[in-house]
């Protein structure tokens, strides 16, 4: 068997082409959400995110906003700030127009109040209703105890089961061999089972399990082993009286712009350039992923005090992976045991990850004051955390230099979010045990109805340590050692035309990995999108990122000695989504990247997408992707169709063919089926054999309400 890459490549194109003539029939109809922009964004931000993170969290609150619309006459100015889209000059000017005019008639006039452009009312149209006039319109009245009908009409339980599998597979020259990972502790299948109680906002109780590929699935109370390999549940209750929320179990919380408390559930630089820039202010909300990094464990509760003031109290105790090392202290020879390293993947298949597993004993207490008025909100937080082994994060390298040491951290920060005229102005400013301080300040303008601006500046010291925050910067998750000037715009020359854009200028004062100096750089995108209808639309993209890194080191006289050199990525992208009828949508992308250093590598990815939702119970998803990346650094990201609870956003290099199906089907109105298989045949940069990859699917969901 010869395998002929170029043949490969000329026939995948020409059946491309040739899908594309009689391909304007399909795209994905999501289940419950329209939720391309938010897949958009989730492709802008895989880069950045640490790998293999689930995006779960933020699918549930979407969810769940879209399953129960807010009332945009009734609902309270705090819940209707959560809505995607929506911001402080919106809803004011929603206010202003109600107050005018009376309550909303339908949820259609919404475009004919200043600011609200078709692409914002398509963004909000999942998560917003109207409903007719009460005597409550424009905002919530005082909160009560619930009564049991109200919860029990209310009430939804959710059964979800997930099988996954994977076979790998590399071409020898006669045969295909498979792949398995070596002194692997546990059977290749990915396990998932999620059991969920809801009456929003009443009450929450959920059990979630998950076990990874190659993950023991064993029962071993000495080791923490319950069953599966990571377990998570809570048990909330709200919306009583005083008590706005109680949460016992995991939980999460994300307040301000995320300095402190917080953990990826907001976007960073992409396609949006405005309301990227603003981290949502979800407050406590009960933990529904997977990521076994991202959480609370404890209990907390949200206190309304006053019509203003809002009081949050936390505590929480989990066990963390970590690397640990013993050391001889000066004077004593009994070893003392540190971390060395906190791991975020998660994954516990071979030995040396289960010793590893859960080594961290992390606590922590804290509490959020906030004050809220209208169209302005203030508060501050403190957060307390001990470590056991204590950390030490520094290490010889420049880099590490100010890596976190200690058993103990304290944070504390302050947050606003003002509005004044058509200017919205938000940040949070804090500091940590050393004195260190960051600070996110920004302004979001809307100059004119067909023109927004927002500006944005950033500084964490060296020394600034947040293990959960996550904030809008060139390094979300890791807040520390770096500075930043961030300009978006957004104009609406002409009713079908939208021109977005950014430029971040940022630099780093002290050395980071890969980069033996102080270093600056800067990225800069271009999006220009063209709606020809409203279900038909093209957008064009120009990414280009500039930032330095150490090249190859010489040695002499028993040091290395390391040079600096920009690297520099740039993509270009057209992508075209056309709706033909609600029952066909079809996605076509190309995107061409190029990467330099001391060399130059380009890469070049073409998929199609269709899918098709023929009624309420069965919908197809189908994409085939062609791709030759020359490095992977050249790499691009795709968002892919998966069912609920589950996210999958491949990094392609390499030279390829992908295809994949999904199919949704559901049985009654409690049973809901997904099946769904891919594979992928290609060859890494610079091997000559080709390797290929399949997977599978099941996820059996039951509900009942």
């Amino acid at each position: 068997m010869r395998l002929q890459p170029a043949n490969i490549l000329l026939r995948g194109l020409g059946l491309w082409l040739l899908q594309g003539l009689f391909g304007l029939w399909g795209q994905v109809l999501s289940d419950t959400v329209d939720a391309s922009r938010i897949e958009l964004q989730l492709e802008d931000q895989a880069e950045s995110a640490p790998e293999g993170i689930d995006w779960t969290q933020l699918s549930d609150i979407y969810q769940e906003m879209a399953r129960r619309p807010l009332d945009l006459n009734s609902a309270s100015d705090e819940a209707l700030l959560r809505v995607p889209g929506m911001t402080l000059p919106l809803l004011r000017a929603l206010r202003v127009h109600q107050v005018r005019y009376g309550p909303l008639l339908s949820i259609y006039e919404l475009q004919a109040i200043p600011g609200f452009t078709e692409a914002a009312f398509q963004l909000m149209r999942p998560f917003v209703t109207v409903r007719p006039a009460t005597a409550y319109d424009f905002g919530e009245g005082s909160t009560q105890i619930p009564s049991w009908q109200q919860v029990r009409e209310a009430a939804r339980f959710t059964l979800i089961q997930r099988v996954q599998r994977q076979w790998q597979y590399s071409w020898d020259g006669l045969s295909w061999q498979p792949e398995t990972l070596r002194n692997a502790s546990g059977d290749p299948y990915r396990l998932y089972t999620r059991l969920w109680l809801q009456a929003s906002p009443y009450l929450s109780v959920a059990l979630i399990g998950e076990k990874d590929t190659y993950e023991p699935l064993q029962w071993a109370p000495a080791q923490r082993y319950y069953g599966y390999d990571f377990l998570s549940g809570h048990i909330a209750i709200g919306q009583i009286g005083s008590l706005q929320r109680l949460v016992v179990g995991d939980y999460i919380l994300q307040v301000g712009q995320g300095l402190v408390f917080a953990r990826g559930l907001g976007f960073g630089k992409g396609g949006d350039p405005i309301l990227t820039l603003k981290q949502p202010a979800y407050g406590l909300v009960p933990y529904t992923s997977v990521n076994e990094y991202q959480f609370w464990r404890g209990a907390a509760a949200t206190f309304r005090l006053s019509p203003q003031w809002e009081l949050t109290g936390m505590v929480s105790q989990l066990r963390q992976d970590a690397t640990l090392r013993q050391t001889l202290a000066d004077t004593t020879e009994v070893p003392e045991i540190e971390v060395t390293t906190l791991l975020s993947s998660g994954l516990h298949r071979t030995p040396s990850e289960l010793a590893r597993r859960k080594s961290l004993l992390h606590r922590a207490g804290g509490a959020i004051l906030a004050w809220r008025k209208r169209w302005h909100s203030a508060g501050a937080t403190i957060l307390y955390q001990h470590f056991s082994p204590a950390l030490n994060l520094a290490g010889p390298e420049p880099y590490k230099y100010f890596g976190f040491q200690g058993t103990e951290n304290l944070l504390a920060s302050g947050f606003w979010d003002f509005t004044w005229g058509n200017l919205n102005f938000f940040g949070e400013a804090a500091t940590s045990r050393t004195g260190a301080k960051a600070i996110n300040a920004a302004v979001i303008a809307a100059l004119h109805p067909t023109l927004d601006i927002a500006l944005q500046v950033r500084h964490f010291d060296p020394d600034f340590t947040s293990l959960y925050g996550y904030t809008f910067a060139e390094r979300p998750f890791a807040l520390q050692n770096e500075q930043g000037v961030y300009l978006g715009v957004r104009l609406r020359p002409a009713p079908r035309w939208e021109v977005a854009g950014f430029q971040d200028l940022y630099a780093f004062p002290w050395y980071r990995y890969r980069a033996n100096s102080p270093t600056t750089g800067y990225e800069t995108l271009l999006q220009v999108t063209y709606t020809i209808r409203r279900k038909l639309q093209v957008y064009a993209r120009l990414r280009y990122e500039e930032k330095p890194y150490n090249v190859s080191s010489d040695f002499a006289q028993g040091e290395y000695l390391y040079r600096l050199i920009p690297h520099r990525r740039g993509y270009v992208r057209v992508h075209g989504v056309y709706e033909i009828n609600p029952f066909w949508r079809y996605m076509a992308r190309i995107e061409v990247s190029q990467y330099t250093r001391e060399t130059q590598s380009r890469g070049m990815l073409m998929y199609q997408d269709v899918r098709w939702q023929p009624s309420f119970w069965l919908s197809v998803s189908l994409r085939w992707v062609m791709y030759r990346i020359e490095s992977y650094d050249a790499r691009i990201y795709t968002y892919e169709a998966m069912p609920p609870t589950t996210f999958f956003i491949p990094g392609y290099y390499g030279e390829g063919q992908r295809v994949y199906g999904m199919v949704r089907v559901r049985v009654g109105r409690q049973w809901t089926i997904w099946l769904r298989a891919g594979q992928n045949l290609f060859r890494p940069p610079g091997e000559r054999s080709y390797r290929r990859s399949t997977e599978a699917l099941l996820q059996v969901r039951y509900q009942l309400q």
